[in-house]
């Protein structure tokens, strides 16, 4: 009971200073992933020059903070104004559905008063402008979590030398191996989830214009960088074209376009997806639902982009205490205990 309410009251302390811990987790993870540009730089450099490893990190790091700032923006600012353009279309689609709302006898004056082009799409566009807006407006978090990250790279390596100092007694947990392990699986999902989304991005596009599609730029955009949203994002990221698809083509052609999303979709996130992480991410396709849904509760959009890694990160410490491994079973997708120690206590590289 203890435990619980210690839980619990640090989950509510996590959401209120949201503005703090959320982009110091960010940091975190950040720093974890450019770590070995920095330390590989900076291991080739006499002692006066490993600040050039720092700022290696640090330029990877702002050109991929601007090109997902611009990518969003760009999206939301073409979808904002294009939209605006297909208000025939969906006005037309619109009556198409009334029609078949009437034949089957059903009441359509009311539907007609509550559904309506422009009740959907001001709306939609009042959203995406707003959205093309806000995201410019998290330069200040992105900002503090630059600095965040700077200090981490310049302090890891005295860092490291403390862990090791905490870690020498007899019977205390690797916090090294612990670090290194959540630091390697971190990598990996990015890296992979960055590859799924660039090929779900050219897919996407290529299917859209195969179809003669508007907005086939946008619709790569979004699916590269809503991949990184797990679930939720290729949901997302799959209704665009899908919608566009509807508006603009008749019902054979957008039921093609929708099953040729869906093929891709099945095919990335159930065959190629599980094959590149393998089973070092080990975690429950359940546990990662849940796990978004919470920490977007918590952090927000930060929450959002920080789900997985978070989880990981508490499924491997969990697994490396022997108290806690039952935890870590709920969280991964192993059958038992002993799968559990062979894909989550495994050195280093291996």
């Amino acid at each position: 009971m203890l435990g619980l309410l210690v839980a619990i009251a640090a989950v509510l302390a996590l959401r209120a200073t949201a503005w703090f811990t959320g982009p110091l987790a960010f940091a975190f993870f950040v720093a974890l992933a450019v770590w070995p540009i920095d330390a590989a730089i900076g291991a080739r450099l006499p002692r006066g020059l490993r600040w050039l490893g720092h700022l290696a990190a640090m330029l990877v790091i702002l050109l991929v903070f601007a090109a997902f700032l611009i990518g969003i923006s760009y999206a939301g600012q073409r979808l904002a104004i294009g939209l605006p353009e297909h208000r025939e279309a969906l006005v037309a689609l619109l009556e198409r559905l009334a029609a078949f709302v009437e034949r089957l006898g059903l009441p359509i004056d009311s539907l007609r008063n509550v559904v309506s082009a422009d009740r959907l799409i001001e709306p939609a566009v009042g959203f995406l402008s707003w959205l093309a807006n806000a995201v410019w407006q998290t330069a200040g978090v992105l900002t503090l979590a630059l600095f965040l990250i700077l200090f981490m790279l310049v302090e890891a390596p005295v860092l490291r030398r403390k862990v090791a100092a905490v870690t020498t007694r007899r019977g205390s947990v690797d916090c090294r191996h612990v670090l290194v392990d959540v630091a390697g699986r971190v990598r990996r999902y990015l890296l992979v989830r960055a590859f799924l989304g660039l090929l779900t991005g050219i897919l996407y596009a290529a299917w859209a214009w195969w179809w003669d599609l508007p907005f086939v730029i946008v619709m790569g955009t979004l699916a590269f960088l809503l991949n990184f949203i797990p679930t939720v994002g290729s949901i997302i990221a799959g209704a665009v074209p899908m919608a566009v698809a509807v508006l603009r083509l008749d019902p054979a052609s957008a039921a093609i376009v929708a099953g040729g999303v869906l093929v891709i979709e099945q095919v990335l996130g159930n065959y190629v997806d599980p094959r590149l992480l393998g089973r070092q991410m080990s975690l429950s396709g359940l546990v990662v639902l849940v796990a978004l849904m919470f920490w977007t509760w918590v952090w927000g959009l930060i929450g959002a982009l920080l789900a997985v890694p978070m989880t990981l990160l508490i499924m491997v410490v969990a697994a490396h205490v022997p108290a806690l491994r039952p935890i870590a079973l709920f969280l991964s997708d192993a059958p038992d205990i002993d799968e559990l120690r062979r894909n989550s206590l495994r050195a280093p590289g291996e």
